[in-house]
């Protein structure tokens, strides 16, 4: 009985120990325009690597497509929104 006590003792004195992991950031999915059309949901390392299969430039913005997004991408960025 006495060295069950001390085995719960441990595990308990174990699991507060133990750190907590932290939430690993994940990139924000934005909109990426490149020549054939403006697609959401697509983080801006993804809109890269679209844009460059299509050997094309592209613009990308966090957050959701709007009415001022337009393809094919211009060859340079629109400036800051």
């Amino acid at each position: 009985m006495k060295a069950c006590a001390l085995l719960l003792a441990f595990a308990a004195a174990c699991s507060a120990a133990t750190p907590k992991v932290a939430a690993i950031p994940q990139d924000p999915a934005g909109c990426c325009c490149g020549y054939g059309d403006c697609r959401a949901d697509l983080t801006q390392d993804a809109c890269v690597s679209e844009a460059e299969f299509q050997g094309w430039t592209y613009t990308w913005h966090a957050g959701a497509c709007t009415d001022q997004d337009s393809h094919p991408a211009p060859d340079r960025p629109a400036s800051a929104r």
